[in-house]
């Protein structure tokens, strides 16, 4: 008779049990192919349950296809069932990208990440409520893969007020994120075509490239943004900016260059990706225009909520070009059809009664008080040896530091003492034309996000910044002596 451990103390059922150990016996081979099993009457016996529990067991592997029975004769075991069985491997860590892997600090300095502690959750588990308590049967089907017409719509009247882009519904595509933004677009690229990217750049945007096996030529940029001089004859495919609060470096694209990029692409027949990034928080004078109002046949608008709302969210959008709106459609649905129905209305709804320009309103003066403090705690712990750029929006900043280089070693000692950093250096892109001395001179300057953190963490993470390369330089000067 076989062996069943049957535990009646546990939440499993006695049949489930009684299943599971039967597979398991055919799987390994000890009942083998062809093998009567016990009737039904006599194992309940053995097992002390009813026979209802193991008729139900044997029901199912005879579903399963793990049984066959003969009339009048009983139940036997299926042939060409015994396999070995694999575990499930374990994920190999090294091939997650760096950019990905935020490990948890007692302070952080991540950029790119909102106010967690802020979100206006009950507003919106309100709004969610309402959405679900009135929504018709047809919301609930498939939908059109650009989107719902009500976010399109509140969208496009928002962007055209808040940031001057030039838009109608039917030109806005919504995707989940503008990871998924960027996925999509790298799609149109062939072969043998590239793209033109700053440098430096975003890793998630790199990360997204790559990824998809786009060849990437970099273009460095100066105060007044990407250089345009540096543009090459070959035509690119697509090339990507952040005009108005670039990426790491914080600086604003002038109106000169943003002139030339246009006519750049007009002469190649080229497109370019405007990525609007964390451009709302910005702290003097009134936003900055985008590109895409230039010339909205050249230029693909690229926005998220992952930067004002939450990453959770998961929610982005592109104003597209009419040439792109049929081919754009097609790769968002081949890819997921649509992205969800109810997130969609509820933020149509959040923005159409205006809790998205409050929420920006006082982010706007939580960023600054913690970008002055910021300011403050730098200058209070390394003098004149620090210069801070980037500060005019967003919720980030670049502080070049004179005599510090956060080589490997002083970047172990930051890790060790808790502190989350990233380099300059961190976010080049180097190749023939930019080769790694650029990144190596960005390692003389920190980009310390604020805007997931508080101001006693700010402290707390400048003071320790300034112990630790305090320490280094005392190493440095008994190591000349």
């Amino acid at each position: 008779m076989l062996h069943i451990n049957l535990n009646r103390n546990q939440d499993e059922s006695l049949s489930e049990q009684i299943y599971q150990a039967l597979k398991e016996f055919i799987f390994s081979g000890d009942l083998k192919a062809d093998e009567k099993l016990p009737s039904t009457r006599g194992l309940s016996e053995f097992l002390s349950v009813s026979r209802n529990v193991v008729m139900e067991a044997y029901e199912q592997l005879w579903a399963e296809g793990y049984l066959y029975s003969k009339e009048g004769s009983g139940t036997y075991v299926s042939d060409g069932i015994f396999f070995e069985r694999k575990e499930i491997s374990s994920s190999d860590e090294k091939k997650e990208p760096r950019d990905l892997l935020y490990p948890q600090k007692q302070v952080s300095f991540r950029t790119g990440v909102p106010d967690l502690n802020t979100i206006p959750i009950k507003k919106w588990g309100q709004l969610y409520k309402s959405v679900t308590q009135t929504l018709d049967s047809a919301s609930l089907d498939y939908q059109n893969s650009f989107g719902m017409h009500a976010l399109r719509n509140q969208l496009s009247i928002y962007l055209k007020r808040v940031r001057g882009v030039n838009s109608r519904p039917e030109n806005i595509l919504i995707v989940n994120g503008a990871a998924q933004a960027f996925s999509l677009l790298s799609r149109m690229v062939g072969k043998d075509e590239e793209v033109l990217v700053e440098n430096p750049i975003s890793q998630g945007i790199v990360y997204t490239l790559s990824s998809l096996g786009v060849r990437m030529k970099t273009i460095p940029i100066d105060e007044n943004g990407i250089m345009t001089a540096a543009l090459p004859e070959k035509p690119p495919k697509l090339i990507f900016t952040t005009p108005s609060h670039q990426f790491p470096t914080g600086v604003v694209l002038s109106i000169k260059r943003r002139i030339e990029l246009i006519e750049y692409a007009r002469k190649h027949d080229c497109l370019i990706v405007e990525d609007d990034y964390d451009s709302e928080f910005r702290f003097e004078g009134n936003p900055i225009q985008s590109l895409q109002n230039l010339d909205p046949d050249r230029v693909i608008y690229v926005g998220t909520f992952s930067k004002i709302l939450s990453p959770a969210l998961r929610m982005g959008y592109l104003v597209l070009p009419g040439c792109l709106v049929a081919e754009m459609k097609n790769e968002k649905y081949v890819t997921d059809i649509h992205s969800p129905v109810l997130e969609q209305l509820t933020l149509a709804k959040f923005i159409e009664e205006g809790y998205l320009t409050q929420h920006i309103r006082k982010m706007k003066g939580i960023y600054l008080k913690r970008r002055n403090y910021l300011e403050i705690c730098l200058k209070e712990s390394f003098g004149d040896d620090v210069t801070v750029t980037g500060t005019r929006s967003g919720m980030h900043l670049v502080a070049a530091f004179e005599s510090v280089l956060f080589d490997a070693e002083l970047r172990k000692a930051l890790d060790e003492k808790q502190i989350f950093v990233t380099t300059l250096g961190d976010y080049f892109l180097h190749d023939d034309e930019n080769p790694v001395q650029a990144k190596k001179a960005g390692d003389h300057a920190l980009v310390l996000g604020y805007g997931n953190t508080n101001l006693k963490a700010i402290e707390e993470g400048v003071t320790g910044i300034a112990q630790v390369v305090s320490i280094f330089k005392q190493k440095t000067v008994l190591k000349s002596w």
